[in-house]
């Protein structure tokens, strides 16, 4: 769950404060990202981070136990 909490709002513009704060922050300087690029970046990225971390954690439960 946490995973999905941590990496998640990365796939939305409004997934969460943080994201709003960079794109406002960001957009005060010389450089813009439209909301096209961040979705299609984010519809990219998010699911690939996501099953890379289940992955790390299910691997690292077979290798430590419980």
């Amino acid at each position: 769950m946490l995973i999905g909490l941590n990496i998640g709002p990365n796939l939305t513009y409004t997934g969460s404060l943080a994201t709003m704060l960079w794109r406002r922050i960001i957009s005060q300087g010389d450089s813009r990202v439209n909301l096209e690029e961040f979705t299609r970046l984010g519809l990219l990225t998010v699911p690939a981070a996501i099953l890379l971390a289940v992955l790390a954690l299910y691997t690292s439960l077979m290798i430590i136990g419980t």
